[in-house]
């Protein structure tokens, strides 16, 4: 067996399938097994996705377990020579696994893989590689540092923004989003530590890894996560639970540094998270009068299809009351994924390919363009999927005779709907 895939549901089956979707299109040539751990969903989320997976193993909790564990128990069935952790609300390109697997084969002394992430828009995500969050480079980036300013080689390195994200490179900390690492490092170093109940777990282990006299590297082949690290950056759940594992983190591999280091360490992991909750409150303030159904209702669809008369993608749009821009494209006439247009493209909300009409690399990389085209005001991708009949967005999913279901709203599109 050449590859193991493992990823933890909770509640987002919908997500998932269009992640396996992408990945059975990348492993079509490789010996893979794939292990879909679900946390008590309770959605029956297993039932829906044993309709178009069978393949798949599925191991089903009784209660919420936590992401290390819930990864770990699929970790010790997996027979694969490789494994890859990915999280469900991603997409890959068809070239992204294959990739991967030669990198491995071409690098003994690699232990993991990350990769070039980009959210539903097209930006990259910074999260993508890491460096070992070492008490001051983890103070640098609670205080604000990091972010002011990315690319300095010292207040930046947490994210390690002089790097350049077109470039392998050897790095140090992975996204849990997606790892793709070699069964014997996992041998030799272990698992996830189950310490972490959620977030903390990918660093720890990377760290291990690195410990363990192996070598991290990234690899630019895009892939696209809907919702990153910054979806829930105003929830204080996010932050209390990230910043109690980064707490985790320091003491468990750097006991050796004094108290006096620790606590300004730790005040800032704390005061970020009263930050984190104060910001929360105040939004809902403003926001709790804007339904979520209202604010989808606002939003401005461009579909690009082949076949604009027959596109069921057009029918599902019409039934829920919607009138997109339609632009017929083929593979000969459009400009990296994405058609030419006479108008800007921030004037729509959602841009909208079928699977059945374009490659998921098609998808991902116009989007990655368009964004360095475009920067901050690009629309975001939306992907009709046949099988379901269903519209997939970074935040709704959208299907026949039931408007919207929601799937993690972000609080930032609700801003935008605040009238003062």
């Amino acid at each position: 067996m050449k590859l193991s895939v493992v990823i933890v549901n909770y509640k987002v089956p919908v997500f998932l399938h269009q992640c396996l979707n992408s990945l059975e299109a990348a492993t079509k040539k490789i010996d893979t097994e794939f292990f879909v751990v679900d946390n008590a969903s309770n959605d029956n989320s297993v039932e829906f996705l044993r309709q178009y997976h069978p393949e798949v193993i599925y191991i089903e909790n009784q209660e919420n377990v936590g992401f290390s564990k819930a990864n770990n128990m699929a970790i010790k069935r997996a027979k694969g020579e490789f494994l890859l952790l990915i999280n469900p609300d991603t997409i890959v390109s068809e070239d992204t696994i294959q990739r991967c697997v030669d990198f491995m084969s071409d690098n003994p002394d690699a232990g993991a893989i990350g990769v070039k992430q980009n959210y539903a828009y097209g930006m990259f995500a910074p999260e993508s590689r890491r460096a070992v969050p070492k008490p001051v480079t983890a103070f640098y980036k609670f205080v604000g540092l990091c972010k002011r300013f990315p690319k300095h080689r010292k207040f930046g390195r947490y994210y390690l923004g002089f790097l350049d994200k077109n470039k392998t490179e050897e790095i140090e900390i992975l996204s849990g989003a997606f790892m793709f690492i070699r069964h014997e490092a996992i041998n030799e170093v272990g698992a996830f530590d189950e310490d972490y109940f959620m977030y903390g777990e990918d660093i720890d282990l990377s760290y291990r890894i690195l410990r363990g006299g192996f070598k991290n590297y990234y690899i630019p082949t895009n892939i696209i996560h809907y919702k990153g690290e910054s979806t829930h950056k105003r929830s204080f759940t996010y932050v209390n639970n990230f910043n109690r594992s980064m707490a985790i983190f320091f003491r468990k591999h750097f006991k050796a540094y004094s108290w006096f280091l620790e606590i300004p360490i730790l005040a800032a992991v704390y005061l970020k998270t009263l930050w984190g909750m104060i910001k929360v409150s105040v939004l809902k303030l403003f926001v709790n009068k804007i339904t979520d159904d209202q604010i989808f209702k606002s939003y401005k669809f461009l579909l690009i299809t082949q076949h604009p008369d027959s596109s069921p993608a057009l029918k599902l749009l019409n039934n829920n009351g919607y009138l997109p821009v339609v632009v017929q494209a083929d593979n000969n006439i459009i400009d990296n994924g994405h058609v030419v247009l006479n108008r800007n493209w921030d004037d729509f909300d959602f841009v909208i390919y079928d699977t059945e009409e374009f490659s998921y690399k098609q998808m991902i990389q116009a989007f990655v363009n368009q964004f360095e085209k475009n920067g901050k005001k690009n629309p975001s991708l939306a992907v009709y999927h046949h099988d379901i009949n269903m519209i997939v967005t970074y935040s709704y999913i959208m299907q026949e005779n039931k408007n919207t279901i929601e799937c993690g709203h972000s609080d930032d599109d609700k801003e935008k709907h605040i009238t003062t």
